[in-house]
């Protein structure tokens, strides 16, 4: 008997069991298709005596399902009556029989990551009913399960193409990157409305009902002229973040001031169509999904076929039109949200990235999801809430001698 308590010690003696025995059966909650476990499985697939794998919660890859369409030795549990949960592996000869029972699944998490904790017990350790009991419940497991052909190897997949995205949220994995923190440690990410409120009032730089007039300010633009190239030029340069000559919107630097930006003040000044075709793609009432902000950042670049575009200015252009949904992002508070809800390589932050461990992040937190409030001056933050995070993580930026 042996103690397996390593992802590569667990690789290791479940591949070496694979090649070595002519007999093999399995229950699994949960498969991947892309490990050396799994390839070595499917090489030695006439060995496989039965084999039973679940798909609760869409954890099995759909590659997995395809490998094994219409096999008369892997069977799958589609919707088990509760969750179908063993991990066992049995393997045997005419000589004897090796066993791994424990937590691990056959999944790339188990061997690789996750912290597992399995036994090997083998027939020299004088268990002389173990592999026919287990046998015998695999067995079980067995018949209550399917083979699976075609038409719903395609329809999981597609399903699972959806879950996938919903089940990275409840694992708090937004985006290709790992967090640096859990969610429960960011002061952001766990607040509820009234803790969010108390926060955001606090703002030492600006105000709170001084922010809020300003971002009403702005609605009040936006509702009036169908596009914003139909604004005065001061009232756009306001709205971008950039100074004017004749200061419409007085205080145009609060939300990410884009004063350096000097491309982007020149395209603004010129009347450059793009901006105007891009926040056209933002609806001002109603949900907002990935397909509005795709739509926006393709027609946004237009304006920079030569490059030096940027994410602070685009983001401060979606703030103002959709500061529920929307937090301009720029030197002077990308330091404290990212250390807050674990952002990582903030320098390497792009438009991709921005939507989905910026805006779907701060989708998932209580406050962003309560309920509108019922008193004016909170509605008016409650509409604004996205971008009224900058209230939170402004940092002043260090004048110089």
């Amino acid at each position: 008997m042996k103690l397996i308590s390593t992802n590569a010690i667990l690789r290791q003696q479940l591949k070496r069991l694979v090649e070595e025995y002519p007999c093999i059966s399995i229950a699994t909650a949960w498969a991947s298709s892309d490990t050396e476990v799994f390839k070595s499985l499917v090489m030695h697939k006439d060995q496989i005596v039965q084999a039973v794998i679940g798909t609760h919660f869409y954890q099995t890859h759909p590659d997995v399902l395809d490998q094994f369409v219409g096999s008369s030795k892997v069977k799958f549990k589609l919707q088990p009556n509760g969750v179908f949960h063993p991990k066992v592996y049995l393997f045997w000869s005419n000589d004897g029989w090796e066993v791994v029972i424990g937590s691990p699944n056959l999944t790339v998490g188990a061997l690789t990551k996750n912290s597992e904790l399995s036994v090997l017990i083998t027939s020299r350790d004088g268990s002389t009913n173990l592999k026919q009991d287990i046998a015998e419940v695999i067995d079980q497991y067995w018949s209550c399960a399917q083979t699976i052909d075609q038409n719903e190897a395609d329809s999981y997949r597609k399903l699972w193409s959806l879950k996938t995205l919903e089940l990275k949220k409840v694992a708090d994995i937004y985006g290709d990157k790992a967090t640096t923190k859990p969610a429960v440690h960011s002061q952001v990410m766990s607040m509820g409305w009234q803790d969010y409120l108390a926060e955001v009032k606090k703002d030492r730089y600006h105000g709170f009902k001084e922010r809020l007039s300003f971002i009403e300010e702005i609605r009040e633009y936006f509702q009036t002229y169908d596009h914003f190239n139909d604004m005065d030029l001061a009232v756009r340069k306001g709205i971008a973040g950039l100074p004017s000559k004749v200061t419409v919107i007085k205080n145009w630097p609060w939300f990410g001031s884009m004063k350096g930006a000097g491309t982007f003040a020149g395209l603004i000044n010129s009347g450059n169509e793009a901006y105007s075709l891009a926040l056209d793609e933002i609806p001002l009432k109603g949900d907002i999904g990935r397909r509005h902000y795709d739509a926006y950042i393709e027609r946004y670049l237009k304006a920079y076929p030569n490059g030096k575009d940027g994410l602070a200015t685009a983001t401060r252009l979606l703030a103002m039109k959709r500061p529920d949904v929307f937090l301009c992002v720029d030197a002077q508070n990308m330091r404290k949200l990212a250390a807050d809800v674990g952002i990582t390589r903030t320098d390497k932050l792009n438009y991709e990235q921005y939507w989905e461990e910026v805006i779907v992040r701060l989708m998932q937190s209580p406050w962003w999801q309560s309920p509108e409030p019922s008193g004016l001056l909170e509605r008016k933050a409650w509409h604004a809430r996205a971008a009224m995070l900058d209230a939170i993580f402004y940092e002043e930026r260090a004048k110089k001698e």
